[in-house]
Formats: C-alpha cells, structure tokens, sequence
C-alpha cells in the first residue's frame, strides 16, 4: 500500500512540475551561473564595438534579462516559501502557487525574447540568429525556474500520506 501511495505521489509530482514549467533542466543552485554567461565572455569583436558605442544588440539583451532572471528567481524562492506555508496541505492550491512564482519569470523571459524579435526586424537579421539568441535566454529561464519547482517539490514532498491523499482526490474530481 505504501509502495503504491508512493508512486501516485510521485506521478502526480511530475505531472505538475512539467504542467508548472514546460519541462525541467535540471536542479540548479542559488548561485549557479548559466553556462550562456560563459558564452557571453566570448563576444565578437563586433559585438563589443557595438555594445562600447550603446548600441542594442543580442548580447546587450541576453546579459540584461539575464540578470533580471537571476536578481529576480531568489525573491520569489522566497516569496513562495512564505505564501506555501499557509497551504501546506492542499497539493493543488502549492502548484498553483509555484505557476504564479514561475509565471513571472516566463515574463522576464518573454519581454528579453520580445526585445530580440524587435531587433532582427530593424537589423534585418536571419530568423535562425534571433531563434538562437532566444534559446539562450529561454535556457537562462529554464534554468532559474527549476528553483521555484524544487521548492514546490520540497514542499509538497513534505505532506502528510493523509493531505496527500486528500490532495489527490482532489485532483480526480
């Protein structure tokens, strides 16, 4: 019995933790930096130019929504810690919450990768160097949103088999 509660719990984890976010990137630590901040070291002399003279560019965008992303993911760690205690037991009313927290970096995320389509309209750049572009910053979101689900998976992993069960319940009706 134990064995199946326990592998209910953890389908309904991952299907909530794929609908919270797409799909996970894996575990990422508080102050882990991208591996797309290592790319940016590596500019262009070009890029440099234009970035020395204030000129917009990829790069420009990445390295700020990126750091948007960053300052903004250990708030809303935070933020949800806080909001998940007065809800610990409901499973669903969690994965709500941890949507909201993660929504508003989506937000960061999609005003960066706005930005990028603005500037292949002006330069008339190739779609494929905006589509490369804004994969860097959706891995940058990716990354930094994994954060806020593991909360959510801390917390709910930390429910009673009775909460649980309720929860689950729930979420067949």
């Amino acid at each position: 019995m134990k064995k199946k509660i326990l592998a209910v719990f953890m389908a309904t984890m991952m299907s909530v933790s794929v609908a919270a976010c797409g799909s996970s990137g894996g575990s990422a630590d508080a102050e882990a930096t991208p591996e797309v901040t290592e790319e940016a070291e590596a500019k262009p002399e070009a890029t440099e130019e234009a970035e020395s003279e204030g000129e917009t560019t990829y790069q420009s965008i990445l390295d700020d929504y990126t750091k948007q992303i960053q300052d903004a993911t250990p708030g809303l760690v935070e933020e949800y810690n806080t909001e998940s205690a007065d809800i610990s037991g409901d499973l669903e009313a969690l994965a709500e919450l941890s949507n909201s927290k993660v929504e508003k970096l989506a937000e960061i995320c999609n005003e960066g990768v706005g930005e990028m389509a603005e500037l292949m309209n002006k330069n008339g750049d190739e779609y494929e160097t905006y589509e490369d572009w804004a994969g860097k910053l959706q891995d940058v979101y990716m990354e930094y949103s994994t954060q806020i689900t593991d909360a959510y998976t801390d917390s709910a992993s930390g429910m009673s088999t009775e909460d649980l069960m309720e929860s689950l319940e729930s979420l067949q009706e």
